[in-house]
């Protein structure tokens, strides 16, 4: 009696053994595929039972990378990311690229363009990539995914053509103009034609801008009905020029301003000048 108690006693205190986990897909069902726009382009590849490793770039920044898991990080960790040749590349040596940080939340993993680079190298080469760390949720596993190469060759072509019809320019570039008017003109000139035209392009492609404002203002010269009259031929000049572009009506909003409304000083001329102005805003 007094040895039974005594071996569960030792059993019950002896250390919990970690556990391990492996996450890859198998060989016949690696896959890369490409999701483009002109805002963005992302290649993504899934990694069964945990989440997906994504190459990713944005208009006007550099490639990034970044890993979406199905179980958010509760805690910061380091991971060891290794590149590693499959069975079939036995002549290939492996490679240590060090720890990279583990962060909170369901985009454990985030890494800059060096890094991304470093990665697309060996991918493009055959090799598998391996990121080694404690469970994200309490330490007591060890986990272990591996990113294949196989396929991934075409995939990274299809990207780069992605990455090639990329906008070159963003949001903040183009959700404000002016247009800038001669006394009595309400035509749009082929100068703000130009300007107009990124903007029509940008919104064409981004959803999350929901509708163009369109403010025309005046100066203090001439009758004050003439003029409110001409602030508005502006505004609806410009929003012909939208549709004509293909933008909906319904997505344009016009609004006219009397010479008391004018944002500049209309006792000089420099100040007249700048009143003569269309304000054109993309908003989400």
């Amino acid at each position: 009696m007094r040895f039974t108690l005594l071996f569960i006693l030792l059993w019950l205190c002896q250390p919990i053994l970690a556990g391990y986990q492996f996450h890859k897909a198998e060989p016949e069902d690696v896959e890369w595929y490409v999701e483009s726009s002109p805002l963005a382009c992302r290649l993504i590849h899934e990694i069964p039972a945990y989440g997906e490793a994504v190459f990713f770039r944005k208009i006007k920044t550099e490639l990034e990378f970044i890993v979406n898991v199905t179980k958010a990080a509760k805690r910061p960790d380091n991971a060891q990311l290794r590149s590693l040749p499959p069975e079939w590349k036995h002549y290939s040596f492996a490679k240590d690229f060090g720890l990279i940080p583990v962060v909170e939340g369901n985009s454990p993993f985030y890494l800059s363009h060096s890094w991304a680079s470093k990665m697309i190298v060996e991918l493009k080469e055959g090799m598998d990539l391996h990121i080694n760390y404690r469970d994200l949720f309490d330490g007591e596993d060890e986990i272990d995914i591996r990113i294949s190469g196989l396929n991934f060759s075409a995939a990274w072509e299809e990207f780069q053509d992605c990455e090639k019809g990329l906008l070159k320019v963003g949001f903040t570039d183009v959700m404000q103009a002016v247009i800038q008017y001669k006394p009595g003109q309400t035509e749009v000139s082929t100068d703000a034609m130009r300007e107009l035209d990124q903007m029509i392009e940008y919104l064409k492609a981004d959803p999350s801008v929901r509708r163009v404002r369109i403010d025309g203002y005046t100066d203090s010269k001439g009758l004050q009905r003439v003029n409110l009259k001409v602030a508005r031929d502006r505004a609806a000049a410009v929003k012909d020029y939208f549709r004509s572009k293909g933008i909906k009506a319904n997505r344009i909003t016009i609004y006219a301003h009397n010479e008391m409304e004018g944002k500049f000083s209309n006792r000089t001329a420099a100040g007249r000048n700048k009143n003569r102005r269309v304000e054109v805003k993309l908003i989400r």
